[in-house]
């Protein structure tokens, strides 16, 4: 592709976001239809540039679509909006990425791996990489996702050492499930809360309570976790450090942090928004603010300028999936299945909740282990599921297709964490779901039991 071309499309992508997001604030079917509009033309530019994976999911997607939009015989006007379905999804994924940009300009990062060094000089011996790996992820992780995997591992194979390298990035990708049950940063949190009309103060702290015992079996699983042939890091003797002149204090990255979290709660309680929406629009909005009182206002703009132009490049695979996923959930939404999906399983689990929820979440890591992207599996289940039918809270439902979207990404070798995985210890992702098979099937027994008891105890 041209470099005018990924301008353009670049454009596009940050126009569609932009009528969408205005859209909620201002309802006009002019507006949803526009974004929707450029929606299709979007996933039809991309197509011919995924991945063959990307494309075997879609065309089933759109075929399956299609069929039904025309058999319930709807007007245009609904068969366009479908394909703007999700563009919600598609906005948090175009825009949080921005905050990365920031905080990479500012020199945070720097910043903290200096801070890093410094603490493997004072502690000599006595270092603890793998807790250090996962603290970093975990924390970091929550605002920058999956970018957080890469700049984690850069920053720990720069600054220490005397550490197995594939483990080390096994600890890095279980951290990260970590963030995924409770972040308003990630796109599978955005989703279930618009799923499920919820709010992300009515299930932020049980998606944390489940992150953090999913955490302690992470913890228990440690000793286990062993490759065959697996190299050693040890750093270079002589490395050359970073400068630390102009740097920023790491009091500096704490505070823009924590006012980034602050502002989500708080704007989310004022505007009559979800957190989703919230989160996009801090997502464009905040490092700009932090680029004007920072002085770094003009070279934020050479970068989002940047930004812009690589934008459709790099999302070009999430923008087919979550487009061909929300029109094949809008065409669902015209049909009886989900009625008929919710009675199956109410028949199998014979009405145990916890039954219920195992049901769910195998089914969820089973179609992932074929390829099959979480957010179809979860617009599918979260479509079909009703919580009035198994007598349990939207609340219930929520936080159980996160634990499904979360153990389904950790041990699919098609998902974008394990791929990421398989990139950095240069190990066959097939090989890595299999490694984590054992820790996510006790995961799901362990964290189902918990959200049950959280239904029992009467707290969701």
């Amino acid at each position: 592709m041209s470099m005018k071309w990924n301008t353009i499309i670049g454009l596009v992508c940050f126009l569609t976001v932009a009528l969408y997001l205005l859209s909620v604030f201002y309802s006009s079917l002019l507006l949803s239809v526009s974004y929707s509009l450029l929606a299709a033309v979007l996933l039809f530019a991309a197509l011919p540039f995924v991945r063959k994976s990307s494309i075997i999911i879609t065309i089933p997607l759109l075929t399956i679509g299609m069929a039904v939009f025309f058999t319930a015989d709807t007007d245009a006007t609904s068969f366009l909006l479908a394909f703007g379905y999700n563009i919600n999804l598609l906005s948090l994924f175009l825009l949080v990425p921005l905050i990365g940009v920031f905080i990479s300009l500012a020199g945070l990062l720097t910043t903290l791996k200096i801070r890093i060094e410094r603490m493997e000089q004072e502690k000599k011996n006595n270092s603890h990489p793998y807790r250090l790996g996962f603290l970093l992820t975990a924390t970091m992780g929550a605002i920058l996702n999956l970018g957080s995997m890469v700049l984690v591992h850069r920053i720990i194979e720069g600054s220490l050492s005397n550490f197995l390298k594939k483990k080390m990035v096994m600890i890095l990708l279980r951290a990260f499930g970590f963030c995924m049950f409770w972040s308003p940063y990630f796109v599978n949190v955005g989703l279930v809360l618009v799923l499920f009309d919820v709010s992300w103060s009515s299930i932020g702290v049980f998606g944390l309570t489940i992150g953090l015992i999913y955490a302690v079996i992470s913890i228990i699983f440690f000793p286990r976790l062993e490759f065959e042939h697996d190299e050693k890091h040890v750093l270079p003797k002589g490395v050359k450090k970073e400068h630390e002149k102009e740097l920023p204090s790491l009091r500096l990255l704490v505070l823009f942090g924590l006012g980034l979290f602050l502002s989500s709660f708080l704007l989310e309680f004022i505007l009559p928004v979800n957190m989703l929406t919230v989160v996009s629009l801090l997502g464009f909005f905040y490092p700009i603010l932090w680029a004007v009182f920072s002085r770094q206002f003009k070279d934020y703009i050479r970068e989002l300028v940047s930004y812009i132009n690589q934008c459709f490049a790099r999302l070009k695979n999430e923008i087919v999936i979550f487009i061909s996923a929300g029109f094949f959930g809008a065409a669902l939404s015209l049909t009886e299945i989900g009625a008929h999906v919710s009675q199956m399983i109410l028949t199998v689990s014979q009405g145990y909740i916890y039954v219920m929820a195992i049901i769910v979440i195998s089914f969820a890591i089973l179609l992932s282990i074929f390829g099959i992207h979480p957010v179809v599996i979860v617009i599918g289940i979260g479509s079909a599921l009703s919580p009035q039918l198994f007598s349990v809270s939207s609340e219930f439902m929520a936080i159980l297709l996160l634990i499904a979207w979360t153990l389904a990404t950790q041990v699919s070798p098609f998902s974008g964490s394990v791929l990421m995985a398989s990139g950095l210890m240069n190990y066959s992702s097939i090989d890595i779901a299999k490694k984590n098979s054992q820790f996510v099937f006790v995961c799901m027994f362990v964290l189902a039991l918990f959200l049950y008891l959280f239904h029992w105890l009467q707290l969701i």
